[in-house]
C-alpha cells in the first residue's frame, strides 16, 4: 500500500517565526476539533502528529470516513528549512516568461541545494529563453515547496478550498500546496 500526504507550505515565513506560527495553527486546529490535541505516530514523520478531530470535516471536501481506519490519517506539523516535493513523480516546470514545459537539468539539484543551504532567493533559469526565476516561483503538475512550515495531511480526503484559504490567512502568508506520493 502507499500513502499520500497533501502539504500546505508557508512559503515566505522566517526559520525565527515558524515553531511559533506552528504553535498557533495547532492550536486552533485543536480548538475547532479538526485534529486532536495528543500526539500520535499517526504520521510518516519523526515529529509525531495529530489524528483527526471530531470536527475533521470542516477541512475536507468530501465526507470520506474511509481514512479513518488507517494507521497513517494524521497531521505532521514540519518545522524547519525543508524542500516538499511530490515524493517521486517527475520534474517538469512551466516559465511564467515563456510559457514552455521542461524537465529541468541537473543544475536544478544545484539550486535547490543552493536555497535548501539557507539561499531563499535561489534561482533557476528556463532553458528555453533564460529567465531566471526564484525557485519558489516555479510551477508544474507537481508543484514544490520550499519552507520552513508544513502541514502535512497524511491520507486525509481532498482538503476544501475554504479550508486552505483559512488556514493560508492565520499564516499570514503565501502558501503553496504540495501533492506527495510515496
Amino acid at each position: 500500500m502507499s500513502d499520500n500526504a497533501q502539504i500546505l507550505v508557508d512559503v515566505e515565513v522566517s526559520v525565527e517565526r515558524a515553531s511559533e506560527l506552528a504553535s498557533v495553527v495547532r492550536a486552533w486546529l485543536v480548538d475547532e476539533g479538526i485534529i486532536e490535541q495528543e500526539q500520535s505516530d499517526s504520521v510518516l514523520a519523526d515529529t509525531g502528529g495529530h489524528r483527526p478531530g471530531r470536527n475533521y470535516r470542516a477541512a475536507v471536501k468530501t465526507d470520506e470516513d474511509a481514512f479513518l481506519c488507517l494507521s497513517t490519517n494524521g497531521l505532521a506539523i514540519v518545522v524547519g528549512r525543508r524542500v516538499f516535493d511530490a515524493g517521486g513523480n517527475g520534474i517538469e516546470l512551466r516559465c511564467n516568461a515563456c510559457a514552455e514545459a521542461f524537465e529541468p537539468d541537473d543544475s536544478w539539484s544545484a539550486a535547490v541545494s543552493t536555497w535548501f543551504d539557507g539561499d531563499n532567493l535561489a534561482s533557476f533559469p528556463c532553458p528555453s529563453c533564460g529567465h531566471r526565476t526564484r525557485l519558489a516561483e516555479w510551477r508544474g503538475p507537481w508543484p514544490w515547496g520550499f519552507g520552513n512550515l508544513g502541514l502535512q495531511f497524511w491520507n486525509w480526503p481532498p482538503l476544501s478550498e475554504e479550508f486552505i484559504h483559512t488556514v493560508t490567512q492565520k499564516l499570514g502568508h503565501r502558501t503553496v500546496m504540495v501533492w506527495q506520493h510515496i
